[in-house]
């Protein structure tokens, strides 16, 4: 994909989920984000848990009583947040750190790095910000971190293709030219071997040897994500959601008729995923979260429901809680069970157009 088709694509993706896939460059991004008017719509009735907070937005756009503020996160890690106005790390006490106008950031295995990248480079800093180094490559995206304490290394797309080097900058090399610019998903459990999309279907691969250990076709191109046991990986496409089982076998596939699926990440150490969908309808727009559970087809639960949209998820390191982005709202929305705490003002305390990175890290 030339970087003409990656902007557009970018663009797209910013108007469908009204979260910043951060790499707009052109006019068009303007206009997308100008027709993203937000309308508040009815809720359907809903079972428990959260019953009473359904009732309670069914009135009003956002949970009643939010915190003005974030003090702080519920679960203890550190959170990875994107916006206009910068990167930003955000502790377990709430403390807010701004690393700088970065398009794409994303935490080291331990946390104890972040990898960022823009439009021409790509970087490692510590989480105050400090630099540790940085390569010059054209039109970076896409960056993902994985390893051991001592043996790490970042998969990333750039003009030439999928690449990979290791965690001290060093030994860089492209992988894959043929790559389809997804962002490319790190296998919890075989070391630096990676799964990732390129034509027509999912390839995992072992980025030393360069050996391909397997490929499956599927029908449709999305974000790649893992269970946190390395045994499934999910492909979340707009309309399905393809489970694939640690030999690339295809087991099953989740779909929507009526919703566009948008967002999906797997509950640590479980196999139930969470699902974030959108449904559209004469004059109105709702969202909500399902917890599906993979092993068992046709279960899931809700989890959350509300008018207009919802961004991110992401569960804490411990999978007590599942944070939901609600812009629309201008809330953060914290799940645990029935419990549910929302925070407002999001958009004051880190701008607008906010992308949480797949990362509450780390335990």
């Amino acid at each position: 994909m030339n970087p003409e088709d990656r902007a557009w694509e970018v663009v797209r993706r910013a108007y469908e989920e009204r979260v910043p896939a951060p790499r707009p460059t052109s006019n068009r991004l303007v206009l997308a984000i100008a027709v993203l008017a937000l309308g508040a719509v009815a809720l359907a009735a809903f079972s428990p848990p959260g019953h009473a907070v359904f009732e309670r937005v069914r009135r009003a756009v956002g949970v009643e009583h939010a915190a003005p503020a974030l003090a702080a996160l519920p679960a203890p890690g550190r959170l990875l947040v994107q916006s206009y106005t910068g990167t930003w790390v955000v502790d377990t006490d709430g403390a807010k750190r701004n690393l700088g106008a970065w398009q794409y950031a994303a935490w080291s295995p331990h946390g104890r790095f972040v990898v960022v990248a823009k439009a021409n480079e790509l970087a490692a800093l510590d989480p105050k910000g400090a630099v540790r180094w940085t390569l010059a490559r054209h039109d970076v995206a896409w960056p993902a971190w994985e390893g051991t304490n001592v043996d790490t290394r970042i998969a990333y797309f750039a003009a030439t293709g999928l690449r990979v080097v290791a965690g001290d900058g060093t030994g860089d090399k492209l992988l894959d030219a043929y790559a389809q610019d997804e962002p490319a998903a790190w296998d919890p459990a075989r070391l630096h071997t990676l799964a990732y999309e390129t034509g027509g279907a999912v390839v995992l691969r072992q980025v030393d040897s360069g050996r391909e250990l397997w490929r499956t076709n599927v029908p449709v191109y999305g974000r790649l994500v893992w269970s946190s046991d390395g045994r499934l990986l999910a492909l979340v496409a707009p309309t399905r959601i393809v489970v694939l089982d640690a030999n690339g076998k295809r087991l099953r596939w989740v779909s929507t008729l009526t919703g566009q699926l948008l967002a999906a990440a797997f509950k640590p150490g479980t196999h139930e995923l969470a699902v974030q969908a959108r449904f559209e309808r004469v004059a109105s727009r709702r969202s909500e979260v399902k917890l599906v559970d993979v092993d068992h087809p046709g279960h899931a639960r809700l989890l959350f429901a509300g008018p207009g949209a919802f961004g991110d998820i992401a569960w804490s390191p411990n999978g007590r809680w599942l944070l939901v982005d609600w812009p629309t709202a201008n809330q953060w929305v914290f799940l645990h069970g029935s419990r549910v705490h929302a925070v407002g003002n999001v958009e004051t305390q880190f701008g607008q157009m906010l992308q949480l990175t797949n990362s509450w890290c780390c335990r």
